[in-house]
């Protein structure tokens, strides 16, 4: 029986020009974001709502629901090629890169709103430069043509 790391390496041999599009990895990488947030948010408010579970819990639970997501879509549809032929170790950089990224949008937010921008700016603002710095270094560091 395959294992999950095995079903889930599926590396084409020549990626379409529009597949491998910087834009176009950028947009499909907008709206896995989007899917990734949409099913965190989701999971967190089931978790509390309905299962009665700490809000502490249930973003973990909805944190990692979201990473898999994100990754999941990253390797089948987002990007065109990858550099990391381990997929273990293809995730746990992943989900590295998605921590520091998870800790530039927190130190954004607090710096921000410390200037005194009002909070759903301040979070546009840190969201959007999560966004860039997931995308930029998932891109180069895992997802790019191979040298």
């Amino acid at each position: 029986m395959p294992t999950l790391a095995a079903s889930l390496d599926v590396r084409s041999k020549e990626p379409s020009r529009s597949r491998t599009s910087t834009r176009g990895e950028a947009l499909r990488y907008l709206i896995a974001s989007i899917a990734a947030l949409s099913l965190d948010a989701a999971t967190l408010w089931l978790g509390v709502t309905t299962l009665a579970w700490p809000a502490w819990l249930t973003g973990a639970f909805a944190y990692a629901a979201g990473l898999i997501l994100i990754y999941v879509l990253s390797i089948r549809w987002v990007f065109a090629r990858r550099t990391v032929r381990d997929a273990r170790g293809e995730f746990l950089m992943f989900a590295a890169l998605g921590l520091v990224g998870l800790l530039l949008n927190s130190v954004t937010l607090s710096v921000a709103t410390g200037l005194g921008l009002a909070l759903p700016v301040a979070k546009a603002l840190s969201a959007g430069i999560g966004f860039v710095a997931n995308f930029v270094t998932r891109k180069v560091l895992l997802f790019s043509a191979k040298p």
